[in-house]
């Protein structure tokens, strides 16, 4: 009779003789034969696990998802993962890689967007519970302590006293630690402060002071975790019935099983918030988790209302908040100033735990959260509806419209030249985009009629392209050169991969030479950089060389 469950024989096949019939959990191969690389795989709903987990190595992780399947994280041999990988009850076999924290190495940002307003109004997050996925949260610290719940820490990130060094990196040099969910690195105890920092008088006050926090550790000292440890994360919090996530944390890769720990979460009413990542300037580059469209994506903005240079923008992006010099707590009763779309999001976080405070339901906060944002002008890729405003959202001030339920918001354009490379405007220079980065030569039979009256086309003297490594991740540096006898226009870089754009930047220029360099993200398939360069006259010339 035909099985419907994974068949050993067809796991194990070529793994080695020293996986018995009978195999338990952990027991592996006499020795092992991959490249100590681990793995996540996600089985069918109702499957049996019984001989992945035999054909481990090692187990290190296992998720139920309810009617969304299973996850088994571990060690495999290299046999084991080829027959998963084709046997139809498998849904995915994925390297089990790390996310990172979302920083970059005071300001009044809790009035900047009105939560004190909110607060005033005695809307204060009362009741509603917020988990936060991060380094760990500092269990004594005097305006935190108060407002802390029950915690969890992911094995792998448990914390500890040995990591030495500095923010972001390497910890935070704590001499003991409380709990394993102690903060061991500073970045989750600052964004705990930013979400629910007691009203209290000490310190700081965060925008959902009476907010209860769930410290969720799933990133060890050096602000780095597996896919695994975060997904275990997601679902412990959702388990618990915890309302609001706020996750500043991602990674570039789309990673299946955070994919399921999220949607999981959002079959549970949990609302979740995520940073949009800090590899700007840059365009479509939002990381995961908060690329999902279960997640509200939060992107940076300065004390200026200018987009933060580091933050990253895309089409997913819902809100924008404060995220440059943050004042916020870190361990132990001291407080600091940090930056980073990391920053942001749990303005965005402590203002949906606020509006749940006031009665409204999980499906709501993000609609009523876009409706009142306020607009800076910047384009939707950058600031998503605007910048997040409490006290609109509670119709606090009296002034808030109803939402109108429209959640796209435009998530479907392309911006493949989206974010003002020039550093003076920060974005402000939207209007231009789609005049430098829309001429189709095909279609400008009226130019060329009037080619003889503008001058002569402008030059592309110099363009060149090499890879640099940041992190885990892979970037491209474009160095170009244009001239002109007239006045220059605009310069647009992208990368291509056949005729498709995976990534651009477009910069204002003038006189009649100027030079440059874009940083754009490659994709499988990249194969060309093009280079468009504009005159003041609408002259354009374009060049396509090789990647």
């Amino acid at each position: 009779m035909k099985r419907d469950d994974l068949s050993r024989r067809t796991v194990l096949r070529g793994v080695g003789s020293g996986v018995a019939g009978g195999a338990l959990v952990g027991t592996a191969a006499a020795e092992p034969d991959g490249d100590g690389t681990e793995y996540v795989v996600g089985l069918d709903l109702d499957r049996s696990a019984d001989d992945v987990r035999a054909a481990a190595d090692s187990v290190r992780t296992e998720l139920d998802f309810g009617q969304i399947g299973r996850a088994i994280a571990g060690r495999f041999p290299d046999a084991a993962i080829e027959a998963l990988r084709d046997h139809p009850s498998v849904r995915y076999v994925e390297r089990n890689g790390r996310m990172q924290a979302i920083q970059q190495q005071s300001s009044d940002s809790v009035d900047r967007v009105e939560a004190d307003d909110a607060i005033e109004s005695g809307e204060t997050g009362d009741g509603v519970s917020v988990a936060i996925l991060d380094t760990g949260v500092d269990p004594q610290h005097e305006t935190l302590a108060g407002n802390l719940g029950d915690g969890y820490a992911a094995a792998d990130a448990a914390c500890s006293t040995s990591c030495g060094g500095w923010f972001g990196g390497g910890g935070n040099g704590i001499g003991s630690c409380l709990e394993e969910w102690d903060d061991d690195n500073d970045h989750g105890t600052h964004n705990a402060g930013i979400v629910g920092a007691a009203d209290n008088g000490v310190g700081v006050r965060g925008v959902a002071p009476d907010a209860t926090l769930h410290p969720v550790k799933v990133l060890g000292c050096d602000a780095s975790g597996t896919y695994d440890d975060v997904a275990a994360g997601i679902k412990w919090s959702a388990d618990q019935g915890h309302d609001v996530q706020n996750i500043s944390l991602g990674a570039h890769t789309d990673t299946n099983v955070v994919r399921d720990a999220v949607q999981y979460a959002a079959e549970r009413g949990v609302v979740m918030v995520a940073a949009a990542g800090n590899g700007g300037p840059c365009s479509d580059c939002v990381t995961y988790p908060a690329a999902y469209d279960e997640v509200i994506a939060v992107t940076a903005i300065d004390q200026n209302d200018r987009l933060a240079d580091f933050s990253a923008t895309g089409p997913e992006v819902d809100l924008v908040a404060p995220g440059v010099g943050i004042r916020s707590t870190v361990p132990r009763d001291d407080y600091a100033d940090y930056s980073g779309t990391s920053m942001a999001s749990p303005h965005v976080a402590g203002a949906a735990a606020t509006l749940l405070g006031a009665g409204y339901d999980s499906d709501e906060v993000r609609s009523r959260l876009k409706a009142a944002a306020d607009d800076l002008g910047l384009d939707e890729t950058e600031q998503g509806a605007g910048r997040l405003n409490v006290a609109k959202a509670l119709d606090a001030d009296g002034n808030t419209d109803e939402p109108d339920g429209n959640e796209d918001d435009g998530d479907d354009e392309s911006s493949e030249g989206d974010d003002g490379e020039s550093s003076e405007d920060d974005g402000d220079d939207e209007s231009s985009e789609d005049d430098g980065g829309n001429d189709d030569p095909s279609d400008s039979s009226e130019d060329e009629e009037n080619q003889a009256d503008t001058g002569s086309d402008p030059k592309v003297d110099r363009v060149a392209s090499n890879e640099k490594e940041f992190g885990p991740w892979t970037w491209v540096n474009v160095d170009w050169r244009v001239s002109d006898d007239g006045d220059l226009a605009t310069v647009t870089t992208e990368l291509l991969a056949g005729t498709t754009v995976q990534d651009g930047k477009m910069s204002s220029v003038g006189g009649s030479t100027a030079t440059g360099e874009h940083t754009l993200r490659p994709r499988s398939g990249t194969d060309q950089v093009r280079l468009t360069v504009t005159d003041a006259d609408g002259n354009e010339t374009t060049e396509t060389r090789p990647y």
